[in-house]
């Protein structure tokens, strides 16, 4: 109230939103209670000041640099602050990128060798909010490692994947390696691999099959008969070139 009367007396006719978020925007808590936080622009012309204090968005379907850095930044204090105090930065869509409803996969890396992945394909979420959950769950619950400890935290590479809307493609034929992501199905077992994961194995795309096969508790050559399979891209960006 103070802010809103100091403002009209110095000619402000208005005010803007520039953000708002509640703390069961946060990937622990619960959602029944929350505490609301905003950031409101007061002025003469509300619209243009407003205007003045937004990021500039990125072109449709790309990340920007600046929003790249924030969202890995937020990874990694998402998973140092869990360790600390077992608490995690609230996001900030501060951006139309950041607020867009995006899947992402999280990649952890200790000195090359992975140390943990897990991501969601259904975009049910803002970007922002989801890289903050995947990043707790990559390093505390996937299920082919140890818990991640503070002794882990400076070794950690961390890696952030956002998806391309799943498409279902009408067999192996039309899977490009190193371009697609594939969601493989069958006799109610899936499993799916990123874009980049053959690349970095040296895969053929039989091979990578073969393997994604096996993720999904399959033989190995059961994508050749009745499988079904979908496909998606990636834009993938790490730490390393963020620096």
């Amino acid at each position: 109230m103070a802010a809103m009367a100091a403002a009209k007396a110095m000619g402000a006719t208005g005010g803007r939103i520039v953000s708002y978020a509640n703390s069961g925007n946060l990937p622990i808590g619960e959602r029944e209670r929350v505490v609301g936080y905003g950031a409101v622009v007061l002025a003469a012309d509300p619209k243009k000041e407003a205007a003045a204090v937004r990021p500039a968005a990125a072109t449709e379907g790309t990340i920007g640099s600046a929003d790249r850095k924030y969202l890995l930044r937020l990874a990694r204090e998402t998973i140092s602050r869990f360790l600390t105090i077992k608490m995690v930065p609230l996001p900030r869509l501060s951006s139309p990128v950041l607020r867009e409803p995006r899947g992402v996969f999280v990649t952890l890396k200790k000195r090359g060798d992975l140390r943990g992945c897990i991501g969601r394909m259904v975009p049910d979420r803002p970007l922002a909010e989801l890289v903050g959950a995947m990043a707790l769950q990559s390093a505390f619950e996937d299920p082919r490692f140890s818990p991640v400890t503070p002794r882990d935290l400076p070794d950690l590479e961390i890696e952030i994947s956002v998806l391309t809307p799943m498409k279902p493609v009408s067999g192996p034929n039309d899977i490009v390696v190193g371009r697609d992501g594939v969601l493989l199905q069958k006799g109610g077992k899936s499993a799916v691999f990123l874009p980049q994961v053959a690349p970095e194995q040296g895969w053929g795309r039989d091979e990578m099959l073969n393997h994604l096969s096996q993720k999904a508790g399959l033989p190995s050559g059961a994508w050749r008969d009745g499988a079904s399979f979908s496909t998606f891209q990636a834009i993938v960006f790490g730490e390393a070139e963020h620096r």
